[in-house]
């Protein structure tokens, strides 16, 4: 085995690609899920995602040309819609960690639905990019894939983490809300 083959079936490779297939299933899969089960799991399945990416090994890519996308535009919105709409208004949240924000006198907001969808659809494009069996292409996917990591959904992961971690634990849920107006209406 060669040291590019190395890379393609390290342990470290096989793993990042088994959670990233799971996340995508997970994604796909949101239209038949409730919000409180949708975050509960994200906030077990991002930071798994965000480790075995970092355990992504380094390397130059085989080839100039452009690896081929396979998400397309219409694909990406239906699934930033469809969790728009599970997230409904907790969909939104501050982002500190954006350089316009220093030169902003309002506050930056972004939307989670979108940046999982971003996040979808980078690790998507790699698993079908895994899946064709092509070492040369298995690699170069490798290589684009820990590139974008480090250069830009890594950190949308780890914003979109704190977001999420408001939902579930600084967000009272829905049926908590429901409660709490009944008890004040009989104060």
């Amino acid at each position: 085995m060669t040291n590019k083959e190395d890379i393609v079936f390290s342990r470290n490779t096989v793993e990042f690609v088994t959670v990233a297939a799971e996340y995508c299933a997970y994604i796909e899969r949101t239209n038949q899920l409730q919000r409180k089960e949708f975050v509960g799991t994200m906030l077990k399945l991002l930071p798994l995602l965000y480790i075995k990416a970092q355990m992504l090994p380094a390397d130059e890519p085989l080839n100039d040309e452009e690896l081929e996308a396979f998400v397309t535009e219409d694909s990406y919105e239906v699934i930033r819609i469809t969790l728009a709409d599970l997230l409904a208004q907790y969909d939104t949240y501050l982002d500190v960690f954006v350089a316009e924000m220093k030169y902003s006198d309002t506050p930056v907001t972004k939307n989670i639905s979108e940046d999982l969808s971003d996040i979808y659809q980078d690790i998507k494009n790699f698993v079908i990019r895994f899946q064709t069996g092509i070492n040369e292409t298995m690699h170069d996917a490798i290589v684009e894939c820990r590139d974008h990591f480090c250069t830009y959904w890594g950190q949308t992961l780890v914003n979109t983490l704190r977001a999420l971690h408001e939902i579930e634990y600084g967000t009272p849920n829905d049926e908590e809300d429901n409660d709490a107006t009944e008890e004040n209406e009989y104060l």
